[in-house]
């Protein structure tokens, strides 16, 4: 059960923020620097720059510092529900219209506002803490808060920044070592019990019942708190993931939260589990001390979340996403010695889970949930690698690098769209199923990659990645039918596909016109590829035309290289029409259009590796006859 594991991930990953739930973690832009006495010293604004993969390119992103602040024990949409010592703009300062508070929301943020400074002056005459009562005395200055105000201003603050009040101790060798007021030991202790109280008089609303989540019996949450960080995904700024604030969705009469029974520990659990996964960066610790984990990467307007039972260096989707050769050379190398996998990846007895989320207005939408062993799934990464293999044109024959996750998904975007493009999210889905599920590819990407593929042109249709997300689309259908020729990584002479020999024989075209004409603008590639992949028999009628021109020339230029071409073009014509009784195809199905692509790249490749290795006999033999001259006396020479 998804909120089961939720909950299991905060019990053993977030045991800390559980104990102590009435704080969290959030970034807080500014501290406002008193004095001892409460006077105003100035902003510091907490923010750095770090470096961040974005795609393809490193970007440098802002990152503000964090905190551990008071969490709200209610929804502060209705009522005044001020924060001790630290909160948005307008509960520190007040309304600043144009600033951060827009028209007509002057008289909420004035109680707001007047509610923060109240707060702050009951819990200092409560508690006696002399920085609190050095914050009670500076909201008793109205210039030093306007000035404070306007500082803050000044640096144009962000939609919903946060600030929190910090004082300076007396001396340097003060015992009192200052700071945000967030961090005092009385301000944790005042608002630990305030949280608890005001949840006991929530919670106390929704009754007693079991527990979906622990089996239970006791008090059952009313309502669960908000989901952060879905944003971006469809959502609101705070989302819900079990939710029943309308009567349709509710069952014989149970109000609200009552139609999914959670205990309130446990709510908080799952809450802090998925705001925790939802973080961007690098946060959660790994099995070693000094590694930190991602745990979320977007695709198609969705958030992937992943995460193992047991800590772990590394997890497979780090491979999908950023595929070092040597790691997946590993990886590949050894499927029976998970030791020697990189950084210890299989795990034996360990759980991976995949969730993949979106937003929906207030509510969390999960489009996907998928728990299985570490084990099978780096076994499934193992071979979605293997099945991506595919021959490099422009490495002479070599295998090509292993492509990530975003280039291949940059390969069925449509033109000028980002993979993270929620046009992508079908596609999204699919290719993480595929590679961390090994749930098989369906005919929609394969038309999705061949559709791109004819659009572009030269060395862009022949990248290695877009021609092997191809061939593995290809193989998957065939297995799934249990029929079709399954396509191999590099040129398979023993293939008689009429569409493999198709794309082999434009292949070859496309060299003779090159060894008759040199470069050209474009090639008869370019001009006949999405002709040849869909009606073959139209494109070679007039390739035939072309190829004769071209023939006559290389018989009076290059007659060797004419005749070894002519050779070449006869035996793949005779191949196809053997295969295709008697003639080209007319017209190609979608798994034998992806054929053709693979049967051109492969000729592409093979030709490529023949340049490369005559070119380094011919400079071998060239060193030698220098070395055997060099080696001949000079008497001899003369």
């Amino acid at each position: 059960m998804l909120v089961q594991t939720l909950a299991a991930y905060a019990d053993s990953y977030l045991a800390d923020d559980l104990a102590a739930i009435a704080f969290e973690e959030k970034p807080v832009r500014y501290l406002v620097e008193l004095d001892d006495a409460g006077r105003f010293c100035g902003i510091r604004e907490r923010v750095r720059q770090e470096t961040r993969r974005v795609g393809k390119k490193e970007k440098s992103v802002e990152v503000v510092e964090t905190l551990r602040v008071p969490r709200s024990p209610v929804n502060r949409n209705s009522g005044v529900h001020p924060l001790l010592g630290c909160d948005a703009l307008p509960y520190l300062f007040g309304p600043r219209l144009g600033v951060w508070t827009a028209e007509g929301k002057g008289d909420k943020e004035g109680r707001n506002h007047a509610g923060f400074v109240e707060l702050i002056q009951v819990v200092a005459e409560q508690t006696g803490d002399a920085a609190l009562a050095a914050c009670a005395a500076f909201y008793a200055d109205p210039a030093a808060v306007e000035r404070a105000a306007a500082e803050v201003a000044a640096l144009k603050p962000p939609p919903g920044a946060l600030a929190s009040l910090s004082v300076r101790p007396a001396r340097l060798d003060s015992d009192d070592p200052g700071g945000p007021v967030v961090g005092r030991p009385v301000v944790r202790r005042y608002w630990t019990a305030h949280y608890e109280r005001a949840s006991g008089e929530r919670h106390a609303k929704g009754g007693e019942g079991m527990c979906l989540i622990s089996g239970e019996s006791g008090p059952l949450a009313v309502t669960h708190d908000l989901i952060k960080g879905a944003g971006n995904l469809g959502g609101q700024a705070g989302v819900a993931l079990m939710s029943f604030d309308k009567a349709a969705f509710r069952s014989y009469g149970w109000e609200k939260n009552a139609n999914s029974p959670v205990s309130p520990g446990r709510a908080s659990a799952y809450v802090l589990a998925l705001n925790d996964l939802l973080r961007p960066g690098a946060h959660r610790r790994g099995m070693s001390p000094s590694v930190s984990l991602h745990t979320r990467s977007d695709y198609g307007g969705m958030a992937f979340l992943y995460w193992t039972r047991e800590p772990t260096d590394v997890l497979p989707i780090q491979i999908l996403q950023e595929p070092d050769p040597d790691n997946v050379k590993r990886l590949m190398d050894t499927p029976h010695r998970p030791s020697q996998m990189p950084h210890g990846l299989a795990g034996r007895g360990n759980e991976f889970y995949l969730l993949a989320v979106s937003g929906n207005g207030g509510r969390l939408v999960v489009r996907d949930w998928y728990p299985e062993s570490l084990e099978q799934v780096t076994d499934n990464v193992r071979q979605w690698f293997s099945d991506l293999a595919m021959a490099d044109v422009f490495k002479g024959g070599e295998r090509a690098r292993p492509p990530s996750i975003y280039a291949l998904l940059s390969a069925v975007s449509p033109p000028g769209r980002e993979p993270n493009d929620k046009a992508n999210a079908a596609i999204s889905l699919a290719f993480m199923r595929r590679a961390l599920h090994g749930l098989p590819f369906g005919h929609s990407v394969l038309a999705a990659a061949l559709n791109r593929l004819r659009r572009e042109q030269g060395k862009a249709r022949l990248a290695a990645d877009r021609v092997a997300l191809v061939r593995l689309c290809v193989n998957d259908i065939a297995k799934t039918k249990k029929g079709g020729p399954i396509m191999a990584e590099c040129l398979d002479n023993d293939q008689n596909d009429a569409a493999y020999l198709c794309g082999q024989l434009l292949a070859e075209y496309e060299a003779l016109q090159y060894q008759a004409l040199g470069e050209v603008n474009v090639t008869v590639g370019d001009r006949y590829y999405a002709m040849a992949s869909t009606r073959p028999l139209l494109a070679f009628k007039r390739l035939e035309d072309l190829s004769r021109a071209h023939l006559k020339r290389l018989r009076s230029d290059k007659k060797a290289a004419g005749i070894a071409l002519q050779q070449r073009i006869t035996a793949l014509v005779k191949r196809i029409g053997e295969s295709a009784c008697g003639n080209f195809p007319a017209a190609l199905s979608l798994e034998e259009q992806g054929r053709f692509v693979i049967g051109y790249h492969h000729q592409k490749a093979d030709n490529a590796r023949k340049a490369k290795e005559a070119k380094a006999a011919k400079e071998a033999a060239k060193a030698a006859d220098a070395a055997a001259e060099s080696a001949v006396p000079t008497d001899a020479k003369n």
